[in-house]
């Protein structure tokens, strides 16, 4: 897709859980990789790293792995039901991704290195089979960066006709996952972006108006009127 603009992206950017079992031409895949290489982060760390999964027979593998952790999963959302389906009824939770997952062309699964991530002394201590344990709360944590670049991923993924998905339920199944795509113990997993062509119908995207979550200057005083200008 050709002469689409930042904000057509933006706008029309939909997370998508249902995929055609089709694959994804290459130089599509490494552009996107690019865009999300493109973003910025902490200090310039650029701490991201890119599992990409094509492999049917690991996706089924992951797929079955995501089945057994969804068993429980749906008693303990917080979301009333009416809140789980979108304006066209379709659900908006993970169940339907997971039940789809082995027709997903592309899986970008994002990790965090380490190696490049960290900034200040004494925010990991490593444990003796090499993986690293959180020790000092660090602001935006490891998503700062990682979270940034995913949403490049998507959007770069929208201007060339691609659907995606963003997700952190591989979490559900961490170390499992890790050892399926060989991440060492010390990278940390953190989310995944579903890349391809959709196939499902999606409806108008629910969206809270800007004028009741935002605020000027201090908290409670909303922001002028459209129309009205600003400050100078």
């Amino acid at each position: 897709m050709s002469g689409m603009s930042l904000f057509d992206a933006i706008y029309g950017l939909r997370a998508t859980r249902i995929f055609q079992d089709r694959a994804i031409p290459e130089a599509d895949l490494q552009r996107v990789l690019e865009a999300a290489s493109m973003a910025c982060s902490s200090g310039n760390t650029q701490p991201w790293e890119f599992v990409v999964v094509t492999d049917r027979e690991l996706r089924s593998r992951i797929q079955q792995e995501m089945r057994e952790a969804f068993e429980d999963i749906d008693d303990e959302r917080a979301q009333q039901p009416e809140r789980l389906v979108d304006a066209s009824g379709r659900s908006v939770t993970g169940r339907a991704a997971i039940d789809h997952l082995h027709k997903v062309p592309a899986i970008v699964v994002v990790c965090w290195n380490p190696d490049r991530g960290i900034r200040m002394k004494g925010e990991y201590t490593e444990k003796p089979d090499g993986s690293l344990v959180e020790t000092r709360e660090i602001p935006g944590g490891r998503g700062v960066s990682l979270f940034q670049a995913c949403q490049n991923m998507m959007l770069a993924a929208r201007a060339l006709g691609l659907s995606s998905l963003f997700t952190t339920f591989f979490f559900l199944r961490r170390e499992r996952i890790k050892q399926l795509l060989g991440i060492p113990p010390r990278v940390f997993m953190e989310c995944a972006v579903f890349l391809g062509y959709g196939d499902e119908a999606l409806g108008a995207p629910r969206r809270i108006p800007v004028a009741r979550l935002s605020h000027r200057d201090r908290w409670g005083t909303p922001p002028p009127a459209p129309g009205h200008g600003g400050r100078a």
